[in-house]
């Protein structure tokens, strides 16, 4: 009897177990939704409850439904309305679903009320989440009722704030810098990697750029990112990124979405990236996001510090090689805020007054004959942003930076003589009469200077349209110009004596010698940016820019001036001087989805046209990201993206120098093109995070000095001295980070192969 009852138990509960799944096979060609219900009905235990009026205005549907459960069904039934299903036993209830609400606004640091870039916003009760952008805007659709909001970002304390609401709501919230600094990383950045749709990204924010282990007394952001997986070094292992194959020029540097074209001091010894300056930085391998345009191989995104609108502060220090000084603080308390920063090496504060001292020594020794010698480098960088806000939904950025090298070499030489007097007393007639030195001396003067460096400006205003729209319209401004100038002069002093009248005169001749060579590329144009929030499973961003190029490759001229005394000729030799005007536009749209709870997805076009020397090229560049979760842990990622490049960079060597050419493409010079695909598996275990990603990406056009060309001009023109040929590469990248506990840092591996050719080279 007790088997009996215990087999009667396990019937009933499979029997209930298996009601539930009861499969559903329906084949409907336009029926309306009434008839699919009654189907449903026959072939199931469930019975629907609703208002007829509810389905009215859904047009008849075409089901070729096998063997599914009845919650798939209802799911694709109503996919596309408005109407939710709620399940009770075998009772079916359906209704409208609520108008969901919009809450939106901006996070803050809670002591300076500095916007927070990339912010998490999540609410605790819907598990709906968002990411706030480049100016701390966040927005998120949910249900009205209560709501339990989140917002946490990494070295800030996490607090959450519930509430009702029924209507579209704006909230700030102002998050307060944490001393857990350690226990909060953990929690922000491990997370990143397996969450986000972008396989290749790497984050940076002021703390984490100010932690990057020193070189010579520089914390060095590029220094960093050359440690990457994927990213390589040149030959002298100091200047430049070659991501994935790429070359130097084929990363796209924006600081606060101004082009950057040099970014590198002391021959790639030291990046322009002033710690103390950058809030956050973004670093794309790959296919990046179809916002980003016009390189191949990365992007580098920067934005500066926006300054302190509560109160005045400042840093000061001394390196090894530099000194820096940070300034913020308010103009207008809760208004108007400030930010500066200067940085500088004083290497040539060291050697110009040891070469005071010793070259006065050495014209007190002897006035007659001496050498004076002077030189010297240094190197600075000096940004500042105004940041004012209008309101709680609009504010206005000025954004400046400069930065220069400067490496310089004077040497005078001074040779005194004394001649023999001649006796001219024996002249008979008075053109007889001859002047005849009786003393002299030469001064040879030589003089190299040698500097490089941009100016940029950009002028933001970011404005929150509504709860969902946000818009960003940037003016900007850049200009790199590089010059090497080469001065020589040798000047002859001597003194003549008239025969007859006796009078002495000092007479000169000289001869200068003046190579100039510049070169240099000068933007100014617009870009506007939009994102809409069209709801918690749809991010959509678009924009547009304009940008007017005008590249100066190479402006190369001789000045010569000779005078012996009886003639004089003074002459000017031009080898190259071409200046390159040119338009560049570009539009992009690009949509970041969730497609249920582990399917995410980035989808968007970015097209791009260039205008130059009466030829016009156009490029249509689909780019898509996508990651399934397979757990919390676990996410798998692949990318595809087509990028179009229009400018090169032509180096004599991998290190950084002021000769390095800036060029377009031109009629005879075709664009770079590539095509990229990659797929990785990333996980997080013991708060540590590993990855492992393999790609392969193909490229047209590389540019590249023809065998044996130079650099300098001579008779031929750059474009006569360059090849354009094919690439390929492709390989595995390994990668192991710990960020937690008193030790932290990165492990990572690269497997890769790429090969070229230039069949005109």
């Amino acid at each position: 009897m007790k088997h009996y009852t215990l087999f009667s138990l396990l019937l009933i509960c499979f029997c209930t177990g298996t009601s539930g799944q009861q499969k559903i096979t329906l084949r409907m060609e336009q029926k309306p939704v009434a008839e699919i219900l009654k189907e449903i009905e026959m072939q199931t235990d469930y019975r629907f409850s609703y208002n007829p009026e509810l389905l009215k205005n859904i047009p008849p549907l075409s089901l070729q439904i096998q063997d599914e459960n009845i919650e798939k069904v209802l799911e694709i039934i109503f996919a596309k309305t408005d109407i939710q299903f709620i399940m009770r036993a075998k009772h079916v209830i359906l209704k409208r679903k609520p108008k969901e609400i919009t809450i939106s606004g901006f996070i803050y640091d809670r002591e300076s009320h500095e916007s927070l870039i990339s912010a998490n916003m999540i609410d605790l009760v819907t598990g709906q989440g968002t990411v706030s952008n480049n100016f701390g805007f966040y927005s998120i659709s949910l249900p009205p009722g209560n709501t339990t909001l989140r917002p946490s970002y990494v070295g800030y304390t996490a607090e959450a704030y519930s509430f009702a609401t029924t209507q579209d709501t704006v909230i700030h919230f102002f998050l307060q810098p944490s001393s857990l600094l350690n226990e909060v990383v953990v929690e922000g950045e491990v997370k990143n990697p397996v969450q986000h749709v972008d396989a290749g990204k790497i984050s940076f924010n002021a703390a984490t750029l100010k932690a990057i282990p020193a070189f010579m007394g520089e914390s060095d952001v590029i220094k960093a990112l050359q440690q990457m997986p994927g990213v390589a070094v040149g030959t002298d292992a100091m200047a430049g990124l070659y991501v994935r194959g790429g070359n130097a020029d084929e990363n796209l540097y924006l600081v606060d979405g101004n082009p950057l074209y040099h970014v590198h001091h002391l021959l790639g010894l030291f990046s322009t990236f002033n710690p103390e300056a950058v809030k956050t930085m973004d670093f794309y391998k790959g296919s990046f996001p179809a916002r980003y345009g016009g390189r191949l191989s990365s992007v580098v995104d920067v934005r500066m510090n926006d300054g302190d609108m509560k109160k005045t502060s400042g840093t000061a220090s001394i390196g090894l090689i530099s000194s820096r000084l940070n300034l913020q603080g308010p103009i207008v308390k809760d208004k108007t805020s400030y930010s500066v920063s200067l940085r500088r090496t004083y290497l040539d504060l060291l050697t110009r007054p040891a070469m005071y001292f010793m070259n006065r020594k050495y014209k007190k020794e002897d006035p007659e004959n001496y050498d004076e010698v002077d030189f010297g480098y240094y190197f600075y960088d000096f940004n500042a942003k105004v940041n004012h806000r209008f309101s709680d939904k609009s504010r206005l950025y000025l954004s400046l930076y400069s930065g220069k090298d400067k490496l310089f070499f004077n040497n005078e030489s001074r040779y005194g003589n004394t001649y023999p007097s001649v006796d001219t007393s024996g002249a008979t007639e008075p053109s007889e009469a001859q002047t005849y030195p009786t003393a002299a001396h030469n001064t040879e003067t030589a003089n190299i200077d040698i500097d490089w460096g941009t100016r940029m400006a950009s002028l933001n205003w970011a404005y929150a349209v509504n709860s969902k729209l946000f818009a960003n319209s940037t003016l900007v401004y850049s200009r790199f110009q590089s010059d090497v100038s080469l001065y020589t002069k040798n000047e002859n002093f001597y003194t003549t004596t008239d025969s007859q009248t006796g009078t002495k005169e000092l007479v000169s001749t000289y001869q200068f010698y003046n190579p100039v060579y510049r070169s240099g590329i000068e933007d100014s144009g617009y870009r506007l940016d939009f994102d809409y929030a069209y709801n918690n499973n749809h991010l959509i961003r678009f924009g547009s820019a304009l940008l007017h190029h005008n590249f100066r490759p190479e402006e190369s001229r001789i000045y010569r001036r000779d005078d012996d005394g009886s003639k004089k000729r003074n002459d000017t030799i031009t080898y190259a001087d071409e200046q390159i005007n040119v338009q560049e536009i570009s539009l992009y749209a690009e949509d970041e989805m969730h497609i249920g709870q582990r399917l995410r997805v980035n989808v968007g076009l970015h097209l791009s046209g260039f205008f130059v020397q009466g030829k016009s090229y156009l490029s249509a560049q689909p780019r898509l990201s996508a990651r399934y979760r397979l757990s919390d842990d676990i996410s798998l990622k692949a990318s595809y993206g087509r990028m179009s490049q229009y400018v090169h960079l032509l180096q004599s060597s991998y290190l950084s120098s002021p000769n390095d050419l800036w060029v377009p493409i031109t009629k005879n010079v075709k664009p770079l093109s590539s095509d990229q695909i990659a797929a990785g598996i990333f996980g997080r275990h013991r708060g540590f995070d590993l990855s492992a990603e393999a790609y392969y990406k193909k490229s047209l056009n590389q540019v590249e000095y023809k065998e044996g060309a130079s650099i300098l001009t001579g008779n031929s023109k750059w474009e006569d001295r360059i090849a354009q040929g094919i690439g390929t590469s492709y390989g595995l990248e390994l990668m192991t980070k710990k960020s937690f506990g008193n030790t932290s840092g990165w492990v990572g591996y690269t497997l890769s192969w790429t090969d070229r050719q230039f069949p005109n080279g």
